[in-house]
Formats: C-alpha cells, structure tokens, sequence
C-alpha cells in the first residue's frame, strides 16, 4: 500500500456502487458457504481480534494493541510521545494475516502494524520493516482496496478520502464474479447473469486475475482504473498486468495466476484448467487434504496412487508446498506451480528483468502500457536500464498522444532521476493542466521546482497541495525540510503546528517540533 513520492496515476472518478444483493432468499447454500471462506471475511468492522505488545527495534518504536467488545485501539510509543488511534476497518481474512486501517477525519490510512495469524504475532506490517519513523501515516489509495474490499466510496480526484461510511459493501460481493445484478433480481434466470465456467478462457480468467495476479505492474488505461473492470470482459480492457519474463525467483502474496500458468497441469490441460477446476468459491473445504487430493486423482486417475512412493494422501502438502512470501512479512503461500519434485529449488532471478505483457492489451495501448510498466517498476527498484527503456517508449507515444497524465508524469520522473528537474516540473504542470483538482500533483512539481533551486515556486505548489488536501504528510513534511534549508525554524514550526492540526496524534511530527 506504500505511496511513491512521485504520483504517477491520479484517482479516477468515484465509483457508482450497484444495490445490495439479496442473493440469500434463491441460494441459501452457496451464500452460506461463502461466509466460510476468505473473501466473504476480507474487510470488516474490529470485534474479537486479538490484543497484544510489541516492540520495533529498528525504529525504537513500543507498539500496543487493545481490544473489546466496543473495537480495537492500537498506540505507538516513540521518543517520549505517544499516539493512539481507534481502529476503523480490519482488512484480510486471517487466513494469513489481519491488517488495519484507520480513519482521520475523512480519511484512511494504513496501521504500520499486523497481527500474523498463522504464527500468531504482533509485528510491523509488510513495507514497514525497514522504516525507521514508522506511523499511521499511509494513505489508502482505491487501489489498494480494490480486491481487499467489496465497494469502496472514494472521493473524486483525491488519493485517500472516502464517503462515510467509506464502503457500501465491506467484504467482497457476489458481483465481482458475476457480474451486474440488477436484471438477474428483476427476474432471475440463468441468461441474465453471469456463469464464469461459461465464458471464454480469457474472459473466465480475467475475473479470478483481477485480484490473483499482481504482476510487477498493473497500468490502467486512459481514463480508467484497475476497480472498474467488471466480469464478461477481458481484463486488458481495462488494465494491464506485466511480469517478468524469467519464471519467478521466489513467491510474491499476489502471483497465483502467473504460477499457476507456469505448472505442467495447466500448460498441458489447453486452457481447461483455471482456478475453479479446483477451488470451489462458494465454500471452505473441510479437509483441506482429502478435499484437493480428490481433485488431483479426478484428472490423473486413480491407478496413479498404485504407483506413486508413499505417502500419497496429501497432493498439496507435497506437491504445492507453502513457500515464504517475499512481499507477506511472516506469512506463507501455496505454490501454485505444482511441481513434481517439491525439493526443486527455485531459480533465482536474472540481473537484468524484461517485462512482458501478461495478455497484450489493444494495439495502440502497447507502448504506452509496457512504457509505464518499466518506469513504475525502475522507480521501485532503482533500475536506470527499466527507466530508460520506459522514457524511450513513452516517448513516442507523448509526441502522438500529449494529453496522457499518466504518460506527461511518467516522463517528468525520468527527468527529475536524470537531474534536469525544470525540464520534469514542465511536464509535472502539463499534468496538472489535465487533472488540476488532484491536490498530489503539485507536490509532483514542488518537488522538481525545489530541485532546480526555486523554492518559492515549490512552497507555493506545496501550500496549494495542503490546502486542496490537508492529509497529505508528504506535503507538509517537504515544506518543513525547504524551510529548514532556508533556516526558517520558526516556519518549520508553524509547518509542523498545521500538520499537527489534522493528525495531533503523529508521533513523528511532534518528535520533530520538539527538537526544534
């Protein structure tokens, strides 16, 4: 959920969440062992988690959790300061982990801690490891809720606020495999709904991909965003996903699609295996075991149990052994490669990575696309050969295509790296000529301006930014570091006194503002 300090996709408009479904009074079954399994439990309201204390040596960070009947509050004990938020949703099923979300005013954040329900813990959550000031300060963003949540209320043209409540629909709702509902409960029949094992493969796919395939880039198409695909489309119609070329060298949380795609059984099954030749999405098998066995001997028959070394009453256990997630903090996941020597150990990745397309989207998307994808992916990995190979890209397309902020911000990243940042503040502005009520691109260009040394040109975006948007941290905290360049303290105090404001509970800032 970590936001870059450059914002390279701005929030499309809110979404226009459908009605609730009554699904229950015509499949009573299916509804009810759906509670049973993950996604109907992956965002909720905080009763009956667990409390607890830990500490985070790295930041010199105390954390503690309380919880009760009436929710859950978690503090933070740093430097002498302590803040403590009440905990506004639960977001995870559990399976592995629980993570937490809190509100400030309208807007939500994530909680720098988990609690690892497989090994039952309380540590840092996943991207906080590493972070010496840890706080309740990352934003929320749509789509980082997208498939963790069923309709979530965003506000227009911002990065984290929401409506109140924040989601008409919690956790994830039959809709998002069978699609629009309206028509079906109008009058039910089986021709107005959608049945995935009745579509095309890449149509049947794409709806399990929008949420099980991460990639190492998902870039949304002009004017869209990864929440508005909806089933009986393909998922490149809305966005694109983009992985390595090399086969994986170790698992991430959201790959299963790309793994699977990789085993034997699929590659050799022609597109009859997908996720729902084995899992049932409307309920929780008992015995994990038994259940998957069964489903292994239903395509390799049962005389392969005759021959196979003992024991052979656990497929999964053997042959899809849990793998420590790169990306998951102290969880494990389910290799879904199925490999036939479980033992085989994983081929590391290679130096230098090519993305590729997971399914190319439409043909005059495909630059821009992979474009976006090596910027998104060298910004994250600090890899000048993927920046570069983006900016060649886009390149192209902004001569053909000037009006694209996600392709003009892209650009102006490249050349804030490449340290020619007034050339990337023009580009950053062009940005903002096309999206000018999104408060996040002005720190775009305070960012380029105070680079090339005008700082009053920066100050000026980044108090326009507070004040379309209070909540944005990143905003403050640049103008507090120009002004204490500019050895100001008594702005970097006011600065710091105006944060303090919308969040008098961060315990970073009031660190700061008692050092002063």
């Amino acid at each position: 959920m970590k936001i870059p300090a450059i914002i390279l996709f701005a929030c499309a408009p809110a979404f226009t969440a459908p009605a609730p479904q009554p699904c229950a009074s015509c499949h009573p079954k299916e509804v009810s062992g759906y509670a049973r399994t993950g996604m109907a439990n992956s965002l909720f309201r905080p009763q009956g988690q667990p409390s607890g204390r830990f500490s985070h040596a790295l930041s010199g960070s105390a954390f503690s959790i309380q919880s009760t009947a009436s929710g859950m509050r978690q503090r933070m004990e740093r430097n002498g300061f302590e803040g403590e938020f009440p905990v506004e949703y639960v977001i995870g099923s559990g399976n592995h982990a629980f993570g937490y979300l809190v509100r400030i005013g309208d807007f939500l954040f994530q909680s720098p801690v988990s609690y690892y329900s497989k090994k039952k813990l309380w540590d840092m959550a996943p991207g906080y490891e590493g972070d010496r000031n840890p706080d309740f300060t990352r934003p929320v963003a749509i789509e980082c809720l997208v498939c963790h949540s069923g309709k979530p209320l965003p506000v227009a043209d911002t990065l984290n606020r929401y409506q109140s409540p924040a989601f008409e629909s919690e956790a994830i709702s039959c809709d998002r495999c069978h699609g629009p509902v309206e028509a079906h409960l109008h009058a039910p029949s089986p021709r107005n709904i959608l049945n995935p094992r009745k579509l095309s493969a890449r149509m049947r796919d794409s709806i399990c991909e929008q949420c099980h395939l991460g990639g190492e880039a998902r870039i949304p198409n002009p004017g869209q965003r990864i929440g508005d695909f909806h089933p009986g489309q393909i998922l490149e119609e809305v966005f694109s996903v983009y992985i390595f070329k090399n086969p994986l060298g170790g698992l991430k949380v959201v790959s299963h699609a790309e793994q699977l795609a990789l085993s034997t059984c699929a590659r050799q099954s022609g597109d009859k295996m997908w996720c729902g030749a084995c899992h049932n999405p409307h309920d929780k098998p008992g015995n994990v075991a038994t259940y998957y066995r069964a489903k292994c001997l239903n395509c390799h028959g049962a005389d392969l149990v005759k021959t196979h070394p003992r024991p052979s009453e656990d497929c999964v256990g053997c042959h899809m052994q849990r793998q420590t997630a790169k990306d998951g903090g102290h969880t494990a996941f389910t290799d879904h490669r199925i490999r036939r020597r479980p033992n085989l150990a994983l081929q590391p990745p290679d130096s230098m990575r090519e993305l590729a397309a997971w399914h190319d989207p439409a043909p005059p998307l495909a630059k821009r696309n992979l474009g976006l994808a090596n910027i998104t992916v060298g910004e994250r990995d600090l890899s000048a050969s993927h920046m570069d190979a983006g900016y060649r890209l886009l390149s192209d397309v902004y001569e053909a295509s000037p009006k694209d902020a996600a392709v003009v911000t892209a650009l102006g990243l490249v050349l804030l790296r490449k340290g020619r940042p007034v050339e990337a503040a023009r580009l950053y502005e062009e940005a903002l000529s096309l999206q000018p009520a999104y408060a996040p691109y002005h720190i775009n260009i305070a960012t380029a301006w105070n680079q090339a040394g005008d700082t009053a040109k920066a100050i000026s975006h980044l108090e326009k930014a507070i004040g379309m948007d209070p909540s944005l941290e990143s905003a403050y905290r640049k103008l507090g570091e120009i002004y204490s360049q500019k050895k100001q303290p008594a702005k970097l105090r006011e600065t710091l006194q105006r944060y303090l404001k919308f969040d008098p509970n961060n315990v970073t800032v009031r660190t700061l503002l008692d050092e002063q």
